[in-house]
């Protein structure tokens, strides 16, 4: 019994003491500093992906109008040029996400009043301290729900998770979703926890409010929440529903002033764009999808397979321990709601999903409170009660650091990590899975080899899934835009749907992996980047991005869509062969 009395004082939450609180610290700062010395895309760090030019430039214009137009900024005309959503434009986005991304960019940026002027690295620290803040969040409310062990190995949990560590080096939206989704669930418990006053449960409402200013995900917060209170306080639910629901909405549209000039119409809009678009295609089981035509239980078993298999076996036992709701500590039962919800949303027929678990990365932190748990239940378990409790708490938490290897084994290409469950990524390309999917995968490196072999000749990018994903990767490659050496442009086109052969001029193409790209209709033949490889960047002997020489084509020119403009090549160093890293 003495044993587990030592237990019990080490996971008894009773406040905020500095050795309680210790561990989630130290967790969520080796994480903030891991991911800030991996940021940059011609460093350690991953390649340019998709989203990230979009949002960082919108961010910067953002910021930029703010201060050109002080508090003209909020004058209706102004309103109109600083948000300008159109019917026929591309999808809505609130605002939040990008004003972030603006201000961090804004910290280090040599020409602020220049809008094309932009920079992914800095606006990268954005996504890395709200990781950072993340750990800690998760962390701290654990610690404070079931002790300091818990709440440590919580924080790990989010940690070693390799597509939630890949995320955060991104400048997109999805780690800052994350934070405040998350954030939004755990302060509706906290002040559930502490007491339940209307005052505390409107504070939570705003963080639920900065939430749906990130992103529309932040509405799914909305059921689970609701119904929970309801459950929790029977008929006294509705004074905190009310004060939780007007502060969230308030905080909304009073965040957002493109609302402000038709609430119905831009709400309808917004609403509208998030499902009228054109279908991103989707690879699962082997074959290509659209988005919607996904089948229902991709989210699901993506959400298993991308969980490092130690902790799902503790979030199980997490699941165990708090079993009987009536005896779970305040919040666990909304984080478990919740959860599911999020997931059952996006495997209900019809909801688009791509990307991995992109969509739905917010899970993952949530998962790791369970993690927390169950450790905690491992820990306290009667079975090994002869053991003394510094080697049982020593030996979980070696096993939960071990779910770190696939940080490792996959840096800095993480969102291609798939568990033991399914064989890793070589058996999960086995399988049919999509084995990348947002370029991250595409080095530096590539990019120098094909500058200095073609010596300003056009590079292809394939595939090629936006225009601003094409300017973004040029403008983070030296090798393009900045060595001295031979005079000229450098040009990066992406390769366009349709094309069998490749262009006059274009001898070298830059590809990812993206077998929901390369393999569907339209796309670049098989036999032009399967044959004459220059380099590769493999993990598990599956390649990720390629670097290949294209059959010679009459003629020269330039190509349609290419970014450049004038820059040198230098001959690059350390070039992976195929094969390589």
């Amino acid at each position: 019994m003495g044993r587990m009395a030592d237990v019990e004082k080490q996971t008894k939450p009773t406040g905020w003491a500095v050795p309680r609180v210790a561990g989630p610290v130290l967790v969520a700062l080796a994480a903030t500093v891991a991911t800030v010395a991996t940021l940059a895309p011609e460093g350690r760090g991953p390649g340019v992906t998709c989203d990230e030019m979009y949002h960082v430039m919108v961010g910067k214009r953002l910021v930029l109008g703010l201060r050109q137009q002080g508090v003209g900024f909020f004058a209706r005309r102004n309103i109109e040029r600083n948000f300008p959503w159109s019917p026929d434009g591309p999808p809505v986005h609130p605002p939040l996400g990008n004003w972030v991304l603006g201000f961090v960019h804004h910290g280090f940026d040599v020409a602020p009043d220049d809008p094309q002027a932009v920079s992914i690295l800095p606006a990268r620290f954005a996504p890395a301290l709200a990781f950072g803040l993340l750990v800690l969040l998760v962390g701290l409310w654990t610690t404070r729900a079931e002790g300091p062990l818990a709440g440590t190995v919580a924080a790990a949990a989010v940690v070693l998770v390799p597509r939630v560590f890949g995320h955060a080096h991104l400048a997109a939206l999805d780690m800052l979703t994350a934070l405040v989704f998350v954030g939004a669930v755990l302060a509706v418990a906290s002040a559930e926890a502490r007491g339940g006053r209307a005052g505390r449960y409107g504070l939570a409402g705003v963080v639920w409010g900065l939430a749906m200013l990130t992103r529309l995900h932040g509405l799914l917060v909305l059921p689970p929440v609701v119904v929970w209170l309801a459950w929790r306080l029977r008929r006294r639910a509705v004074l905190p529903i009310l004060a939780w629901t007007a502060a969230g909405v308030a905080t909304f549209f009073a965040g957002w002033p493109w609302l402000w000039l038709a609430p119905i119409a831009h709400l309808r809009q917004l609403l509208g764009s998030a499902t009228a678009r054109q279908a991103v295609h989707v690879f699962y089981l082997g074959r290509v999808w659209a988005d919607r035509d996904a089948p229902w239980h991709y989210p699901l078993v993506m959400f298993l397979v991308a969980l490092p298999i130690g902790l799902l076996l503790l979030g199980l036992l997490g699941v165990w321990a708090g079993r009987r709701t009536g005896k779970a500590k305040p919040g666990y039962v909304l984080v478990v709601a919740t959860l599911l919800f999020v997931l059952l949303v996006f495997a209900w027929p019809g909801a688009p999903v791509y990307d991995g678990v992109r969509l739905f990365l917010m899970v993952f932190p949530l998962w790791a409170i369970l993690v927390g748990v169950g450790a905690k239940w491992v820990v306290e378990h009667s079975a090994w009660k002869r053991v003394a409790v510094g080697w049982r708490v020593a030996a979980v938490g070696l096993f939960v650091a071990i779910q770190g290897a696939g940080l490792v084994l996959y840096h800095p290409c993480q969102l291609s990590h798939y568990s033991l469950l399914v064989g890793g990524l070589r058996g999960a390309e086995k399988l049919g899975f999509e084995v990348t999917y947002w370029g991250d995968a595409v080095p530096e490196s590539f990019l120098a080899e094909a500058a200095w072999r073609t010596r300003g000749e056009p590079v292809l990018f394939a595939p090629s899934l936006a225009y601003f994903q094409l300017e973004g990767v040029w403008r983070s490659s030296p090798a393009l835009t900045e060595k001295a050496g031979i005079d000229g442009r450098v040009p990066l086109a992406g390769w366009e749907r349709g094309w069998s052969e490749p262009p006059p001029g274009a001898r070298y193409a830059v590809l990812f992996h993206r077998k929901s790209e390369l393999e569907a209709p339209g796309a670049m033949p098989r036999h032009l980047w399967s044959t004459r490889v220059v380099a590769e960047r493999t993990r598990q002997g599956v390649w990720l991005a390629r670097l290949v020489e294209l059959p010679s084509a009459a003629g020269q020119g330039g190509l349609p869509g290419a970014v450049s403009r004038p820059g040198g090549i230098s001959r690059p160093g350390g070039i992976s062969r195929p094969g390589g890293r």
